[in-house]
């Protein structure tokens, strides 16, 4: 961190600087959820949503029921299918907003899924000059979510762009280490979408989302970035955290604890899943053999563990700093008819509900 940061945080903070919080305060209350963005394509494809008794049940209904909080909506710039459609995303929303849930609009300023692989800039805007591209950025956060507002849609959150740990709107924005020419163009369209947001929807909190959610040096390394290229105005950093990927929850909540304890920030787990069975489906995302966490079988009981642990891990966060957790697409079960899949999302065997649309036990833990 820089020696400048350190001082101005010791000088406003005195002594709650010389030691961190480790132990969960019970008092927190977190802000829990899930992305619900497939719940569009299941319901046309036919599927039903049922209570653990078998009724039918409205999906927003049955995340309520659980005392869930938040609901997070992904929304692309022009995509070619059902995935992202920004009217989509408002019908998504007004649903989840009646039935008295937080949103999220998770903007991926993409025509189709952006994340570290993968952060196209949209066809229909510039691909040769930064400025021109800020412009349009800007102004697509501004007219998009002024469509929220013509309908009365009180946004929460809004995360201006999808794991954005290597940039975003590549080639322009594409970041590849400490090129301060790849910084500055950063800095410049991260900036123009977030004053986009701060004059369209000022009410809502803004989250920077990063994929590395078990490795506390490069989210240190790149928090200290957005410090010096003046990237300063966001309110929470979201971190994706998939064992798959990121590795043990020990290193999940060292760089959580950076976030929190080094950066004061509010932090929060934006996307996890984990599975609760071995069993795959095929075109699984989450691959159980890679997954697996001693102490949190691949089971029902062992997923609804893991939820646990990490509501643990967030409430325990320095200063109270833990936001919530949001697993990723719990809803998004499989559609079938006798033994033919009309519908398979790849998230089969890590949703919080079984393979007949009924709640498994972690769905309860999405409660605060």
């Amino acid at each position: 961190m820089e020696f400048s940061r350190r001082t101005a945080f010791k000088v406003a903070l005195g002594s709650a600087l010389l030691t961190p919080v480790s132990q969960a305060n019970a008092a927190v209350v977190l802000r829990n959820g899930s992305d619900i963005s497939w719940i569009t394509n299941y319901e046309a494809a036919g599927g039903k949503f049922y209570t653990a008794a078998g009724k039918v049940i409205d999906p927003f209904a049955l995340l309520k029921s659980v005392k869930a909080s938040v609901a997070r909506i992904r929304v692309f710039v022009n995509p070619t299918y059902r995935n992202g459609k920004l009217s989509d995303a408002l019908n998504l929303a007004m649903r989840a907003k009646n039935a008295g849930l937080q949103v999220c609009v998770d903007f991926h300023f993409s025509d189709d899924w952006a994340d570290p692989g993968k952060q196209w800039i949209p066809a229909s805007w510039s691909k040769n000059s930064v400025t021109l591209l800020a412009s349009q950025l800007q102004n697509y956060v501004v007219a998009s979510l002024g469509e929220f507002t013509k309908r009365g849609i009180v946004v929460d959150y809004v995360q201006l762009g999808n794991e954005i740990t290597n940039g975003m709107l590549w080639p322009l924005g594409r970041i590849d280490g400490a090129n301060a020419t790849q910084w500055q163009n950063f800095a410049t369209l991260y900036n123009a979408a977030n004053t986009g947001l701060r004059s369209a929807m000022p009410q809502a909190k803004s989250i920077l989302h990063l994929d590395c959610g078990g490795d506390a040096s490069r989210v240190r390394w790149w928090l200290n970035q957005t410090w010096t290229y003046r990237i300063r105005d966001y309110d929470i950093v979201g971190l994706s955290y998939y064992p798959q990927w990121h590795g043990s929850l020990a290193q999940l909540t060292q760089t959580l604890e950076v976030v929190s304890w080094e950066f004061m920030k509010p932090t929060l787990i934006a996307e996890t899943a984990y599975p609760y069975t071995t069993q795959t489906f095929g075109g699984d995302v989450i691959d159980p053999t890679k997954s697996f966490l001693k102490g949190y079988p691949l089971t029902p009981s062992g997923q609804a563990s893991y939820l646990r642990k990490l509501k643990t891990i967030v409430r325990g966060l320095p200063y109270d700093n833990g936001v919530g957790v949001w697993w990723w697409e719990g809803l998004a079960g499989r559609v079938s008819s006798g033994n033919q899949t009309i519908l398979d999302f790849g998230m089969t065997n890590s949703t919080l509900i079984d393979t007949r649309s009924r709640p498994l036990s972690a769905l309860s833990g999405l409660a605060n």
